[in-house]
């Protein structure tokens, strides 16, 4: 299957200012959209009428029947009930588009990811894959959900409650919106103000995280006491780097937050003294004062969740900047050709030179493989054996060179759809976390056959320890497993798989001499029909070589 092109159009709908949140609310299903939209006028008007009837029994204390009083508070009760059970359908349907979308997204990343370069996947690390995965997706997240359920609901609740004081009294109306307005502001200048620290600590975090990952694979290093002291004391400059940058952070929120709370103290005391005045002239009535403080309030805490809203949109155009950063990254080129290649029986390559950073590490090499002989190749580390290989599998395109493929002129990229056909043990044998079946089988196109078979055969025996049936854990990167046993789980997915070249990548590290014995053996029988590269630095697999290259 090929794998998806992340097509040019998604680096501009999420790298331009805001035309990301325009492309995603085209993007939403109608239904769902409408049903949230509706709810949202619903929980404006039940938030924002609720006042009036509490205004009117206010004013009718007094004149009206206690049964008329009663209905008004009846009516306040169920406007605010109906508020919050319209928030609470709201946000469910919003999780709901959001949940679609956040899955959406974080699979594209996913692509994106596995449709990169070799070169350039490797020249990044688990941390930044982890970001762009996890928490610059999740931020996005977040910022939709300021978006859909505060920015603009509690915007309008806070307008409408406004406009409502001045219902009650214009005088007021005037006062508290001039307070209303410097509460705003403040919010907003605090929000702009804080943002740069939010940002370092974003960075420091990441910082952080990469040290954390590399004290956890030292681990075994300073059990042996290596370098102890030394690991200690870098992980104490690291943690208080870590710590100022996030106590500035905290500082700076918190001396925003008791500017916003003396601002609202002092708004309020302005009100109330303002109105306690123009109670005691006549000029407003107390039951206009009472509830006009009563709105504010609720005003204020509107205007507090648009302002934290405003954070976390800002901070989701961060994440989405970073994404645009991201798909931008240089991806494998595409296999153009349809053409279908025959069973290999021959690869020529001529004149094959390839250099790291202007260093040539692999310089007119000449190749002859063909089908039924084992091939060995040896040499000094980096003496391009791996590179030759990596080559060969189509991860590499070299700077110069010929292919031919069964005595055909062929170009280097048809080797990228070639990939099926290699079984590739490579140095580090790849054992990821779950259990060893799950290993084992990994990409296997019949995987329940194949470990059927697997019973009978003699890689059976390769399966580590007690647990043949292949329910043994396996941590992060191997954990749990030897070295040895690693690569004998990694020996067999390659192994169980139908393929026309194996290339073995220093198969013998870990091993026991049985285990050794064993895979030469295997090696002999299945290479009539197949290329077998092995690349090793140690001895014992020249007496079954049928063709030694040194690098």
């Amino acid at each position: 299957m090929q794998k998806e092109k992340i097509p040019d159009t998604n680096i501009l709908q999420f790298d331009k200012q805001f035309t990301f949140w325009k492309y995603l609310l085209k993007s939403m299903p109608i239904r769902p959209v409408i049903g949230s939209f509706l709810l949202g006028i619903l929980r404006i008007f039940a938030s924002s009428v609720w006042p009036i009837f509490l205004y009117q029994s206010l004013k009718t204390i007094g004149t009206s029947s206690k049964g008329t009083i009663l209905i008004h508070v009846i009516a306040v009760a169920f406007l605010l009930v109906a508020a919050a059970v319209s928030h609470h359908f709201q946000s469910k349907i919003n999780i709901g588009i959001l949940s679609k979308f956040t899955v959406e997204l974080s699979s594209r990343i996913w692509k994106k990811m596995n449709a990169l370069d070799w070169l350039t996947f490797h020249g990044k690390n688990r941390v930044y894959y982890f970001d762009m995965l996890l928490i610059e997706t999740w931020r996005v997240r977040n910022g939709l959900v300021a978006i859909l359920e505060s920015l603009i609901v509690n915007a309008l609740i806070a307008l409408i409650l406004s406009i409502f004081i001045g219902f009650v009294s214009m005088p007021l109306f005037f006062i508290c919106l001039a307070g209303l307005v410097i509460m705003g502001a403040t919010h907003i200048l605090a929000t702009i103000q804080t943002r740069p620290f939010v940002k370092k600590f974003h960075d420091a975090w990441r910082v952080q995280h990469h040290w954390i990952s590399k004290c956890v694979d030292q681990f075994d290093l300073l059990k042996m006491d290596r370098a102890y002291q030394e690991s200690l004391n870098a992980h104490r400059n690291n943690t208080e780097e870590f710590v100022a940058v996030n106590s500035k952070l905290l500082l700076t929120q918190a001396r925003w937050r008791n500017v916003n709370q003396l601002v609202a103290n002092m708004v309020r005391i302005a009100v109330f003294m303002i109105g306690i005045y123009w109670v005691k002239i006549e000029y407003i009535g107390l039951d206009g004062l009472l509830l006009t403080l009563l709105v504010v309030s609720i005003v204020q805490g509107n205007i507090s969740q648009v302002t934290g809203s405003m954070a976390g949109i800002m901070e989701a155009q961060e994440s989405l900047k970073t994404i645009a950063l991201f798909l931008r990254l240089k991806e494998e080129k595409p296999v153009e050709s349809t053409e279908v290649i025959p069973p290999l029986t021959k690869i020529s390559i001529r004149g094959l030179s390839y250099g790291y950073h202007d260093t040539l590490v692999v310089k007119n090499v000449d190749l002859d493989l063909q089908s039924g002989n084992i091939y060995l190749w040896q040499g000094a580390n980096g003496s391009g054996k791996t590179t030759v290989a990596h080559i060969l599998m189509g991860l590499i395109e070299p700077e110069q060179g010929t292919l031919k493929i069964n005595d055909q002129p062929a170009n280097w990229a048809t080797l990228k759809s070639l990939r099926k056909r290699f079984a590739y043990l490579n140095q580090d044998s790849p054992v990821f976390m779950g259990d060893i079946k799950e290993n084992a089988l990994f990409g296997h196109p019949e995987p329940e056959l194949a470990w059927e078979g697997l019973q009978s055969s003699w890689l059976h025996r390769l399966l580590p320890g007690k647990h043949a049936e292949g329910t043994r854990r396996v941590g992060e990167r191997g954990e749990g497993l030897s070295g040895g046993e690693s690569k004998r789980v990694a020996f067999i997915r390659e192994l169980l798989r139908s393929s026309e070249i194996l290339i073995l990548d220093e198969p013998l590290n870990h091993l026991d001499e049985y285990v050794i014995r064993e895979i030469e053996r295997e090696i002999v029988n299945i290479k009539a029909k197949t290329i077998v590269i092995i690349i090793s630095h140690q001895s014992g697999f020249e007496r079954i070589a049928d063709e030694i290259r040194q690098f």
